[in-house]
C-alpha cells in the first residue's frame, strides 16, 4: 500500500469514533425475522437444545418466514424436511459462529442474575439474548469500516477516509442491516470479508511466507463460512498466488503456500461441513433451493433498476466505484484484482433469481464489497480534492451530507412501508416524500421507535405482511 498517512494517523481520532458508534448502539432492532431466523437458529439450537433440529425455533419465527415454513394447520412442509428427519435450513453457519461469544456473555449473564432470583427466562429467545446479538452485528459492522478506513488512510489522507467511512456508514445499505435487521447477513458479511481484505493488503507481496498464507486461507473460510456469495473473493486469492509464483524461481515455494491456503481455507470451514453433514446427510449439501440463470442475467437491472438497483437507491455506491477505477491506477495489481471480483459478483447476483433482494433496501447483496466501497469513496474524495478546482473540492462534505440525509428519509420511507419494500419504486413519490412526509413523521416515528419499540415493530410487520400477500414477484 502506498501514500501519505499511516495507519497510526488515522487511528488517532479513534475515540470520537468510538463514541459516535456508541452514540448509534440505542438504534440496534433486536428482532429475528426472515432470514434472520435460519441464521440465529444455528447458535440458539446448537447452545440451549444441543441438538441442531430448528423446528421448535422456526416456530418462533415472524408471521412470513412460519408461513412459508408450516401449513396453516402448524404442519411442517414434508418438502422442507431433511434426508436426516431434521428441518431443512439453507442459510450458512458462519453468522452463528460470529454472534456465539455474545450469545454465551448472555447466557451466562442470565444464570448469573437468575442466581439472585431475576427469574429470566434461559431459553435464547428472551430480549437479552437478542440484544447480545444484534449489538455484536453493529459492532462487526462498526469494525468493518474501521479497517476499511485504516487503509484508506494509507492510499489518501486521513480527512478523505473519514468521509469515505461516514459516507458508507450512513449513505448505503449499511445501516439497515447494521441496526435495523441485524440478524440478516449483511454486515456481517461486510466484517468477513473487510478481515480478509485487510490480510492481503497488509501482507502482499505474501511470497514465501507460509503462516501468513494459511492465516489468510483462514480469513477466506471464515468469510465463505458466513456468507456463501463471498467465495467469488477467492479469485482475488487466486491471482496473488498465480503473480507469486511466475515470480519465484522455486515453484515448490509456491505450491507449498497454495497448499498452506488452502489448509487454512479448509479448517475454517469445518464447522459448517460439519453442521451441514448433521443437518442434510452431506458437508457439501447447502440446502439452498433457489436458481441462476446464467445466460440472462439482469445486468442493467441490478445496477439502474428502481426494484433496488445498487446506483439508483444507494448513489453514493457509484462515486465509490469510481474510486476503484482510482485505485487501479494508484496500484494497478490490486485494482485489477478487486475490479475484476467487483465484476464477477455484479453477473452472478445478476443472474441470481432473486436478484433485487425481495424485500431488501437498495442491492443488499453487495454490502459484501463495504470495504472496497469505504476505500474507493475515499480515493474519489481525495481525487476530486487533488483536481485543483476549489469550489469542487468545498462541494464534497456538502455533496457526502445530502447523500446521507437523503439516505436516511429512503430508509424511513421503506422501513415505515410508505413506499414499497418489495418491486419497483416512484422516485417521483420517494422525492416528493422526502420533503413532505418525512419532516412531519420521522420524529415521532423515531420517538416511538426508542421508547415503545415492539408494538412499533409489530406494526410494521402487519404492514409489510399485506404487501408480500400482494407482492407479483417477478425476475
Amino acid at each position: 500500500m502506498t501514500g501519505d498517512r499511516a495507519p497510526g494517523q488515522f487511528a488517532g481520532r479513534t475515540w470520537l469514533w468510538i463514541a459516535l458508534f456508541a452514540v448509534t448502539l440505542p438504534l440496534v432492532n433486536p428482532y429475528v425475522r426472515g432470514d434472520g431466523n435460519g441464521y440465529y437458529a444455528y447458535v440458539r439450537s446448537a447452545i440451549i437444545d444441543g441438538d441442531l433440529d430448528f423446528e421448535n425455533e422456526f416456530r418462533q419465527g415472524d408471521p412470513s418466514f412460519r408461513s412459508y415454513y408450516f401449513d396453516a394447520d402448524g404442519t411442517l412442509r414434508p418438502d422442507l424436511r431433511s434426508r436426516t428427519g431434521r428441518v431443512v435450513n439453507q442459510w450458512a453457519v458462519g453468522p452463528a459462529l460470529l454472534w456465539l461469544p455474545f450469545f454465551l456473555a448472555a447466557h451466562a449473564a442470565v444464570g448469573v442474575v437468575n442466581l439472585f432470583g431475576a427469574g429470566l427466562p434461559a431459553d435464547g429467545f428472551s430480549p437479552v439474548y437478542r440484544w447480545a446479538c444484534a449489538i455484536g452485528t453493529a459492532i462487526y459492522g462498526a469494525l468493518a469500516l474501521a479497517l476499511a478506513a485504516r487503509v484508506a488512510a494509507t492510499l489518501t489522507t486521513r480527512r478523505a477516509a473519514a468521509i469515505g467511512a461516514l459516507g458508507i456508514w450512513w449513505a448505503s445499505s449499511l445501516p439497515v442491516y447494521m441496526y435495523f435487521v441485524p440478524f440478516h447477513v449483511h454486515a456481517l458479511s461486510a466484517f468477513a470479508v473487510a478481515v480478509y481484505l485487510w490480510c492481503w493488503l497488509r501482507w502482499r507481496p505474501l511470497e514465501a511466507r507460509r503462516g501468513r498464507w494459511l492465516l489468510w486461507g483462514a480469513a477466506a473460510g471464515l468469510m465463505i463460512e458466513v456468507y456463501h456469495l463471498n467465495a467469488l473473493f477467492l479469485l482475488i486469492a487466486a491471482w496473488e498466488w498465480t503473480r507469486d509464483a511466475t515470480r519465484r524461481r522455486d515453484g515448490r515455494d509456491a505450491w507449498r503456500s497454495g497448499a498452506a491456503f488452502a489448509t487454512g481455507l479448509v479448517a475454517a470451514l469445518v464447522p459448517h461441513a460439519a453442521v451441514k453433514w448433521i443437518v442434510h446427510g452431506s458437508p457439501f449439501m447447502t440446502g439452498y433451493l433457489d436458481e441462476f440463470i446464467w445466460e440472462a442475467p439482469r445486468l442493467w437491472q441490478v445496477g439502474f433498476s428502481a426494484d433496488h438497483g445498487l446506483f439508483v437507491w444507494t448513489p453514493v455506491v457509484a462515486a465509490a466505484v469510481a474510486g476503484l477505477l482510482l485505485w487501479w491506477r494508484a496500484e494497478p495489481a490490486v485494482g485489477r484484482a478487486l475490479a475484476a471480483t467487483f465484476a464477477l459478483f455484479y453477473y452472478v447476483v445478476a443472474s441470481y433469481q432473486n436478484w433485487h433482494g425481495l424485500s431488501s433496501f437498495g442491492n443488499r447483496f453487495f454490502l459484501s464489497f463495504t470495504f472496497v466501497f469505504v476505500v474507493g469513496l475515499a480515493l474519489c474524495v481525495a481525487g476530486v480534492e487533488r483536481a485543483g478546482a476549489r469550489r469542487l473540492a468545498r462541494a464534497v462534505v456538502p455533496a457526502v451530507a445530502v447523500a446521507i440525509v437523503w439516505n436516511l428519509g429512503f430508509m424511513y420511507q421503506w422501513g415505515a412501508n410508505i413506499v414499497p419494500s418489495r418491486g419497483p419504486v416512484d422516485f417521483r413519490d420517494v422525492a416528493r416524500n422526502q420533503v413532505t412526509v418525512v419532516p412531519q413523521h420521522l420524529g415521532g416515528f423515531l420517538w416511538r421507535y426508542l421508547t415503545d419499540r415492539g408494538a412499533l415493530t409489530r406494526d410494521v410487520e402487519r404492514q409489510d405482511d399485506v404487501e408480500r400477500r400482494n407482492y407479483d414477484h417477478k425476475r
